[in-house]
């Protein structure tokens, strides 16, 4: 029965919890960089573990690693020498599904589940830059920084809404908490309950 008071106590404090829009925005306007999201191009060049498997053509298409590098930063010289980057994805990705796209890829987030390495390497470049290869544990990725740019308010009100709606309410519960006082107002209880198991 308790727990039912409880839970409709706070449901009904949820619904009275408001977060009005300039809440929200000065939310938005204090963590814009977490919103920024980096449009990409990439170069995917895989690699295997070992030696090459033999065959011509599964020598063509299966590199070490050390093999995958050196492609990965030859791919890096002429992309930083000017030779358009959408020609070197034709050429060199083996992405299928970005390469069909030119080497889009879509746009990355700082809150994105991706490696460390990845968001370190795209966020720190300018538009127009190409990346050094990044390693992981399939290959290496060439990035290409096409845009850089924060999300805009409306993408990411709902968000807000909810984490700020979400951070008022555990307020609120912890202030219950603190202000309960339980008491214990027959100790024979629970020596009967003791005395039964």
């Amino acid at each position: 029965r308790m727990s039912l008071l409880m839970q409709a106590m706070v449901n009904e404090q949820s619904g009275k919890t408001t977060i009005s829009q300039e809440e929200q925005k000065k939310a938005y306007e204090a963590r814009k960089d977490e919103f920024t999201q980096a449009k990409v191009k990439i170069i995917y060049i895989p690699f295997t573990a070992g030696q090459a498997p033999a065959g011509a053509d599964a020598a063509k298409k299966s590199l070490t690693e050390p093999e995958a590098l050196a492609k990965a930063e030859t791919v890096v010289k002429q992309a930083r020498s000017g030779t358009d980057f959408v020609a070197l994805v034709k050429q060199h990705s083996e992405d299928p599904i970005s390469k069909e796209a030119g080497g889009d890829f879509g746009p990355i987030k700082k809150g994105d589940k991706l490696p460390d390495a990845v968001k370190q390497a795209v966020f720190a470049l300018k538009p127009g830059e190409v990346s050094e290869p990044v390693r992981q544990p399939n290959g290496y990725y060439v990035f290409r920084l096409s845009e850089l740019q924060p999300q805009a308010f409306e993408e990411v009100q709902e968000t807000l809404f909810n984490e700020l709606r979400n951070a008022r309410m555990k307020e609120w519960m912890d202030g219950v908490a603190k202000s309960t006082e339980v008491k214990v107002t027959n100790e024979a209880y629970f020596n009967q309950v003791k005395q039964r198991q």
